[in-house]
Formats: C-alpha cells, sequence, structure tokens
C-alpha cells in the first residue's frame, strides 16, 4: 500500500463523519430488534428509528467502502516506528480489524433487515459491540499518543498537511 506523510483532507472527514454516523446509529439503535422481528414475520415497521438506522447503516457502508478506496490511492502514514516492533504490529493489526469490522457491521444489518434473516441481526448487534470495544481501544491509544507520549500521531487525522506556496 502505499504510503504518505499525513492523511488528506478527503481522509479526515470520511474518517470523522464516519464516527459521527456510527454514534448516531448507536443512539438510535434502541427498538431495532423490534423492528426487525416486525419486518421478518412481514408486519409494517412503524416510526422514524427503524429508517433512520437503516438508511445511517448504508450510509456507513457507503463511506466506509469510499474511505478504503481513498486510501489505496492515497496512502496512509507510516506508524512513527518509534515503539517496539510488537506494538507497531499490534497497531497495524488492530486498524486491519477496524476496517474488516466497519464494512461488517453495516453489511450485517443490511443482510438481516433486507435478506430477512433474523440471524443475522443477532450477529450484527454482536459483531457490533466488538466494535465498538475496538474502537473504544483505537481512540484511547491515539490519546495516550498525543498526551502521554506527545507525538504527532492524534494529529495526523485530526488536520490536513498544509499545502506549501
Amino acid at each position: 500500500m502505499k504510503t504518505s506523510e499525513s492523511y488528506s483532507g478527503l481522509q479526515i472527514a470520511l474518517h470523522w463523519i464516519i464516527v459521527l454516523l456510527i454514534a448516531v446509529n448507536y443512539i438510535v439503535s434502541d427498538g431495532m430488534g423490534r423492528a426487525l422481528r416486525a419486518v421478518l414475520k412481514a408486519e409494517a415497521v412503524t416510526g422514524l428509528t427503524p429508517a433512520v438506522h437503516v438508511y445511517v447503516g448504508l450510509a456507513v457502508l457507503a463511506l466506509v467502502a469510499l474511505r478504503v478506496i481513498v486510501r489505496l490511492f492515497q496512502g496512509a502514514p507510516a506508524p512513527l516506528g518509534d515503539g517496539p516492533e510488537i506494538l507497531e504490529k499490534a497497531a497495524g493489526a488492530a486498524h486491519g480489524l477496524l476496517y474488516v469490522l466497519l464494512f461488517a457491521v453495516p453489511a450485517l444489518g443490511a443482510l438481516a433487515w433486507y435478506g430477512k434473516i433474523g440471524l443475522l441481526g443477532e450477529v450484527h448487534v454482536v459483531v457490533m459491540n466488538g466494535m465498538l470495544v475496538l474502537a473504544g481501544l483505537h481512540a484511547a491509544a491515539a490519546l495516550y499518543h498525543h498526551y502521554i507520549l506527545k507525538d504527532s500521531v492524534l494529529m495526523r487525522m485530526v488536520r490536513p498537511p498544509r499545502r506549501r506556496a
């Protein structure tokens, strides 16, 4: 994969939009089990929450796919390389798993909803919880880098590099 000095403005925007949409979907997830059971029984689904949850999930799926494509073309910053090799490898594995889960969670939800596969709704919830734990560890690691190690890891995802005149 191509490496770059830092993340582009587009990569940063996609990152934070996806974070926001996942937070919204977490907040509006209450009642989705009932809504899915209604869909499975071919009953009417009422209320705004199911529609918001489903369409926000589809938006996350599309934006994650776009983010992967952008990353393939624009690259990503190389690790700083100033930590133990095992931690660098763990960070790389965690990032890879996070990308897989960012794609899998909304894909499982969509398959459960549109494919009317109740079991996948249960899997969606379990995988989502795992993704939230991993995302929390990801955020904690970024804060550790910023406040304890005082390096530039977090800032690479906060502001794009300045363009040289």
